[in-house]
């Protein structure tokens, strides 16, 4: 794994909303093997040697790729590094849909259980990926958004969340669902974040999900959280 990134650094501190994009899209079945030979030139030295590793030049001389041509396409290394990002965030957003039909006739908790263990997975898996990359874009990986309807965090979480807490109605004693749903939804995804900057080993450590739960469930019945106080 890659070295942690200095918290509170300008790198871990930026948050863009929209990843770096391609010039052009190749569209010839040769240019479209350059720009895959790039992919994969990155993929082996971010593998290799990481994010410190990573330049056009090393791209073009892996890759076999002159740095013009790679130019043609890029506009510079991040937006090598985004269409990796977007091929893996494509490849999640199909596993997410078959997650999603295993949440139905769940109780609550297990299906909470299901839901946050595969947002850790994926969210290790970006991370391992480039780790100052994912921290700087995390704003942008947003696999529940990713190519979806939902343009802003309050539609993602009014399209996911709440009717999920409406499907499991009779288990929660909230009064305030819409609330609930939003703490499940942005809450939870920040304090991962906040521990991929902070303490990275922690995302690898059962005790983790355990505690997710635990919160998930706090927001959902508060008053079975307080009598156990």
């Amino acid at each position: 794994m890659q070295k942690n990134p200095q918290a509170h650094s300008p790198v871990a501190a930026a948050s863009p909303r929209e990843l770096p994009t391609l010039r052009k899209r190749p569209n010839q079945s040769r240019s479209r093997a350059l720009v895959d030979a790039v992919a994969q030139a990155c993929m082996r030295i971010l593998d290799e040697g990481g994010e410190e590793a990573l330049t056009v030049a090393r791209i073009a001389e892996v890759s076999g790729a002159a740095v013009g041509s790679i130019y043609q396409y890029f506009p510079n290394k991040d937006a090598i590094v985004a269409m990796l990002y977007e091929r893996v965030l494509d490849e999640e957003a199909e596993q997410l849909l078959l997650m999603r039909e295993k949440l139905v006739g769940l109780p609550l908790t297990a299906a909470l259980r299901e839901i946050l263990a595969n947002i850790i997975r994926v969210e290790l898996r970006l991370f391992k990926l480039n780790q100052a990359f994912h921290l700087r874009y995390h704003t942008a990986l947003h696999l529940g958004m990713w190519r979806g309807p939902y343009r802003t965090a309050a539609e993602f979480i009014e399209g996911t969340w709440l009717p999920l807490l409406q499907m499991h109605k009779d288990e929660i004693t909230t009064p305030h669902p819409e609330l609930a749903a939003y703490l499940l939804g942005q809450g939870l995804r920040s304090v991962i974040r906040s521990l991929l900057e902070d303490l990275p080993a922690q995302l690898e450590s059962p005790a983790l999900l355990d505690s997710l739960v635990a919160m998930a469930v706090g927001c959902l019945r508060p008053a079975e959280t307080h009598s156990k106080t």
